[in-house]
């Protein structure tokens, strides 16, 4: 048996999830194990020495004398060095790439010891981090500062009190748009693990807000009618919050809060929670609300938590997923095959420029390519792909669109035309709704995607328009193939990446761990 699968075995003692996890991944490219000069393994990433390259079992054994006695938290694994004399104690370790774990445990045998301690992928929730020195694994908190930033927070933050045994609620939606949905689907996920939950009614405003958004008047004179619509659902939010006593106050992206009222709802011991479920590169309202929230959940990961922690603001990366009892297999009727179908589709909005630009070189080919969604243009070549007048799609809709089609496009947005495909910092929603309704994906490369998913078993990534329509072609001939991918695509999504998932994450750092063997029960029955 060779290091990695006995070291696997031994992880998957305590923690078979996260060792399936890893035995699903590649191994990564720019790790370098080789001979130290005393013999024991050592680690180059990117031409960077991980751990020593004379006596790295000595120089971790040096790292593991510094830290205190007690429950411990360290950021990054290494190559173990430093943990290993440290396993007999209470160790927390998080080790925020995947690959670079995966690549480690495959250096060497830890499999005594490796089931003593705790590894993490994530941020660990305050709960598990409340109270524990913290240990920095030097080049790790070296490519990670924020990561070694959050750590430390987390550690010295008072202990949350344990999660009700039935939490409250008040959940805040947009009034309109994409994160709408998103909303209602984490309330239904919130209410199945157990939570008491209320929606505030912003989005049945829905007819008033759209006299203001198709007015063609001055933004400031728009802007003074929006005011007192904001100030009045914020006095509704603080009204709802005094007679329902919630534990939790969550708002999801677009939320019409003022600052002011969110402050007011954390000075009544509310935790406030805000999940920023948009590109913050696009839409940068984030700076003037995020450090009003205890904590503001994000989908695009480190780089952008160094931009909230500079607000003063606490970042958890929280991506996006797919909601089981929407995004699932159906029967289609002749009509549906026929407004929704196509040997290959894409679902989206067509405001982007990255996407016109390598859909129109799709369309030139024989592929039989139809799109849905709106902001498409409809004249001219368009005309014969644009599906449905390009009309916004409703839930339902979208569900047969990726029942329907034989296989189907994601392109990661951008509205830069000439931006490469692959450039993605975040996962797009798309990317777990289609394999959860039995679909295939050809998607473009996109941050953390190779962590969500076994690429090439689970999904096919897509590295140019000339590669995606040599890979449409394939598939299109090879329904067999396509059948194995999309099946191990949604098995990924229904046991990791639905909102049952994102939501049980999201109540362990707001209100503390809860029972969970209950939680994790729930998650499974959804799947």
């Amino acid at each position: 048996m060779d290091h990695l699968a006995r070291n696997l075995e031994a992880l998957a003692q305590r923690q078979p999830e996260l060792s399936r996890r890893l035995a699903g991944l590649a191994p990564h490219p720019a790790a370098r194990i080789t001979p130290s000069r005393d013999g024991w393994p050592t680690l180059r990433l990117d031409g960077q020495w991980w751990c020593s390259s004379v006596a790295p079992w000595d120089e971790g054994r040096r790292l593991a004398a510094e830290a205190p006695d007690g429950p411990l938290a360290v950021l990054g694994f290494g190559l173990g060095y430093h943990v290993e004399p440290l396993a007999d104690g209470d160790v927390l370790v998080w080790e925020p790439d995947a690959r670079l774990l995966r690549s480690a445990l495959a250096a060497r045998d830890m499999s005594a010891w490796l089931a003593k301690v705790r590894l993490c992928l994530e941020p660990p929730s305050a709960d598990q981090a409340a109270g524990r020195a913290v240990l920095l694994h030097r080049p790790t908190a070296r490519l990670h500062p924020e990561a070694a930033a959050v750590l430390q927070r987390l550690a010295t933050a008072p202990r949350p009190a344990r999660r009700p045994t039935r939490p409250r609620v008040l959940l805040a939606p947009p009034i309109m748009g994409g994160s709408l949905p998103v909303a209602l689907w984490c309330a239904q996920a919130l209410e199945r693990l157990g939570c008491q939950v209320r929606v505030l009614p912003f989005h049945q405003a829905a007819p008033v807000y759209e006299v203001m958004r198709r007015s063609a008047q001055p933004i400031e004179r728009i802007g003074k009618a929006q005011a007192p619509m904001l100030a009045f659902f914020s006095e509704l939010a603080l009204l709802a919050a005094d007679d329902f006593q919630p534990h939790l106050f969550l708002a999801l992206a677009q939320a019409p809060l003022l600052p002011r009222a969110v402050e007011a709802m954390g000075a009544r011991g509310v935790a406030t929670a805000y999940w920023f479920v948009e590109n913050h590169r696009l839409f940068d309202y984030f700076s003037l609300i995020a450090a009003s929230y205890e904590h503001f959940f994000h989908i695009q990961g480190e780089p952008f938590d160094h931009a909230l922690s500079r607000l003063g603001a606490n970042g958890h990366h929280l991506p996006l997923a797919a909601h089981p009892p929407c995004h699932r297999p159906v029967s289609l009727s002749d009509d549906d095959h026929r407004d929704f179908g196509a040997p290959i589709g894409f679902m989206g909005s067509g405001i982007y420029g990255n996407r016109r630009r390598a859909l129109a070189k799709v369309a030139q080919s024989d592929l039989g390519l139809r799109l849905w969604g709106s902001e498409w243009p409809t004249e001219g070549p368009w005309a014969r792909i644009v599906a449905l007048g390009g009309r916004r799609l409703a839930d339902d809709e979208v569900v047969k669109v990726y029942n329907a089609c034989q296989a189907l496009i994601n392109l990661h947005s951008d509205v830069d035309p000439a931006t490469p495909l692959g450039r993605s910092d975040f996962i797009n929603p798309r990317t777990f709704e289609i394999p959860a309704c039995g679909g295939l994906q050809l998607v473009d490369m996109a941050a953390g995607l190779d962590q969500a998913f076994d690429l090439g078993r689970e999904l096919v990534v897509v590295e140019s328009v000339a590669d995606l329509i040599e890979k449409a072609r394939h598939f299109l001939a090879h329904p067999a193939e396509r059948a194995a991918i999309a099946a191990a695509g949604r098995q990924r999504v229904l046991a990791e990446h639905t909102y049952f998932h994102r939501m049980s994450q999201l109540l362990d750092i707001c209100l503390g761990a809860g029972q969970e063997g209950v939680a994790k029960d729930e998650r499974s029955a959804r799947a």
